[in-house]
């Protein structure tokens, strides 16, 4: 992994990789977001291909493995994916995991995915690559694909995490999907409570 990858999404890699050696995951809410799991809950989602950037421990990955989802999960920290392996063979599942930047996902992933799941992962990149975030999304959902985005609104200044807001959604990706939902979630996670903007976006 050459130098330039590890100064990608916010921290470097090395920063990342300090934080699960010393068990400090504060982002880590242990299972998977329960606005996803409710929109599971409520028939909206249907298995398909998947991609799950920034996917740390796969709490994610579990959930959606679990309901015959085809899952690929990216992260560039090896503990986390050792983490994410460990936590999907407890329940016998599988997924493809790959250990390199979301970025850097090369062209036979392009028009691949039905469905991309986004939690936690924009708010840790850099502010300057989310533009690239929204080109990547783009080029690997087929066409008509969803990406269901859980965006956290810190309010704050500074990061990772680095604020988000409705203002900031629409600006990055009216452009190349259909902003078919966007409200602020009811049941987040007690710590994420008013702070996370649920989104439905679909590619143009």
């Amino acid at each position: 992994m050459d130098d330039s990858t590890k100064i990608r999404n916010g921290y470097k890699l090395e920063d990342w990789a300090r934080h699960y050696k010393e068990s400090d995951l504060t982002w880590d809410i242990g299972e998977a977001s329960p606005p996803l799991v409710r929109l599971w809950d409520e028939g909206k989602l249907k298995p398909g291909k998947v991609l799950i950037p920034g996917c740390g421990q796969g709490h994610e990955a579990t959930f959606l493995a679990e309901r015959r989802f085809d899952v690929v999960a990216v992260d560039y920290v090896p503990a986390a994916l050792e983490l994410a392996e460990k936590n999907l063979k407890e329940k016998n599942l599988t997924a493809r995991l790959l250990g390199q930047s979301f970025f850097d996902l090369d062209s036979s992933h392009d028009g691949s995915y039905d469905w991309m799941f986004e939690q936690t992962f924009f708010c840790a990149i850099d502010t300057s690559d989310r533009t690239r975030y929204v080109q990547t999304a783009h080029r690997i959902l087929k066409t008509g694909g969803v990406l269901v985005g859980l965006f956290y609104e810190t309010g704050e200044e500074g990061g990772p995490p680095w604020n988000t807001t409705e203002e900031n959604i629409l600006e990055f990706f009216s452009e190349k999907f259909v902003v078919e939902d966007l409200n602020k979630t009811e049941n987040s996670a007690e710590r994420r409570r008013g702070r996370e903007w649920l989104a439905w976006l679909r590619k143009k």
